[in-house]
């Protein structure tokens, strides 16, 4: 049988040598990178083959606790897939790492790889440098005009340098991990070299030596500052962000000094997280945020240690979210949390469906006045984190008394002993409820 299926072996491997290089390399970039190496070892034409048919190299999860044999095979690997004169290749996408990297000389021939992949149209480029000190980028990053995406993690001490003829034209993705940068004229000038910026990420930068950080893009639609890991003396300057067609705002960490956000009204959804509201300054800047964004029509919003005067501003027309109709709130090291979401509640007439996390309560909502949104329009609430406490009891009574058209409560309990969430469980579906088409759901 095996002299049988021999010919036809052989037969196939002909038709597949008859076939143009193109087709070939067309039908090896379904393959991964490894396997479409291999195929190297066929035959003198198959030899670099290859290198048209790869597309995207992903350094991220290849170069850890390698030997420093295995390092110089890699970069002769590279270097022979991106000098090759017979079959150049054109990366679409390159993840690039600084892993095998022990001192600055190494960089060259990685600033060598990044250069040459952009000079041959590169899309999407992301940079993960570990290292704290770094040569100055390759000026071809922030002058390509092929480039896509742009993604910088680095860990690097010395400020940012941005070109003075930076220009990306068609950069539609830019991501900034970790940087710092001198004076806030650098990261103005690389935004406002990107034309076409549809999403910018900004994740624990620092900015030295300003007084504003301003942001400022007219197609603008996602927008992602987070300074979590920041400290607050790094921190001292206020933010201005003017950007027409945003339609998503995420904000995590401390408040600044102090926000101004002009048109802003296209933005739909935000969320905002912000620690440390509890002085008169940061309780001013928290406003000024939160104004910014009243035109949302969805709002996630978490809050760490704000004291007892902040969201008493039912009145202030200022902070009045007409077109909010889905609220995600969750607050933490708090004094009077839930009073603090009641009132809050006022400055949101039309809100449709709360998402609440309340499992430590408190006494005194009886006596509250009773917000409009849950007299005429709350048809969904969803609470987690019920513990069976009597604050938790008064809570969900509250919403269930008052919101008077709600269709479903859906309750998600924290872990319980079988027979304690049986008797808590009995005790809320015993709770009235003023609408009629109430229903209760419990997991």
């Amino acid at each position: 049988m095996g002299r049988r299926q021999q010919p036809e072996t052989v037969g196939v491997l002909d038709s597949i040598n008859n076939l143009p290089d193109p087709i070939l390399s067309h039908i090896l970039s379904f393959l991964p990178n490894k396997e479409a190496v291999r195929t190297s070892i066929l035959s003198t034409r198959w030899k670099y083959l290859f290198a048209s048919s790869i597309s995207i190299l992903d350094f991220e999860h290849c170069l850890k606790n390698l030997y420093e044999e295995d390092v110089n095979n890699f970069m002769n690997f590279v270097d022979t897939l991106l000098f090759n004169p017979r079959e150049p290749v054109h990366l679409e996408s390159f993840w690039v790492n600084d892993y095998f990297v022990d001192d600055e000389d190494d960089y060259l021939p990685l600033y060598g790889w990044i250069s040459t992949a952009l000079s041959r149209g590169l899309k999407n480029i992301g940079i993960n440098f570990i290292n704290e000190k770094v040569p100055v980028l390759p000026t071809l990053l922030f002058t390509s005009h092929s480039l896509v995406t742009l993604t910088l993690f680095l860990h690097i001490k010395d400020d940012m340098k941005i070109p003075t003829n930076a220009c990306l034209p068609n950069l539609k993705n830019l991501c900034l991990t970790n940087l710092a940068f001198e004076d806030g004229y650098s990261i103005l000038k690389l935004i406002s070299s990107c034309h076409v910026l549809e999403d910018l990420t900004i994740y624990d930068c620092c900015f030295h030596s300003i007084s504003e950080l301003n942001i400022h893009n007219l197609l603008l639609r996602r927008l992602i500052l987070c300074f979590e890991h920041v400290c607050v003396r790094d921190y001292d300057y206020v933010m201005a962000i003017d950007a027409p067609s945003l339609v998503y705002f995420e904000y995590t960490g401390i408040v600044g000094k102090g926000y101004t956000l002009s048109n802003m009204k296209s933005v739909v959804k935000a969320e905002i997280s912000i620690s440390h509201v509890h002085e008169v300054h940061s309780e001013r800047s928290a406003t000024q945020l939160l104004q910014g964004i009243c035109n949302v029509q969805s709002l996630h919003l978490a809050i760490e240690a704000f004291n007892e005067t902040f969201f008493r501003t039912r009145l202030d027309p200022k902070l009045v979210f007409h077109n909010l109709v889905e609220l995600e709130f969750h607050s933490y090291y708090c004094y009077r949390k839930g009073v603090r979401l009641v009132e809050f509640l006022h400055n949101v007439p039309n809100l449709k469906t709360p998402i609440l996390n309340l499992a430590d309560g408190e006494e005194g909502l009886r006596s509250l006045p009773i917000p409009s949104c849950l007299l005429f329009h709350v048809k969904e609430i969803k609470i987690s984190g019920v513990d069976g406490s009597k604050y938790a009891f008064e809570m969900i009574s509250y919403f269930l008394n008052h919101a008077m058209v709600l269709e479903k409560l859906i309750l998600k309990m924290i872990n319980l002993l079988g027979k304690d969430e049986l008797c808590i469980l009995k005790k809320l579906l015993r709770l009235p409820r003023n609408s009629k088409k109430c229903e209760v759901v419990v997991h």
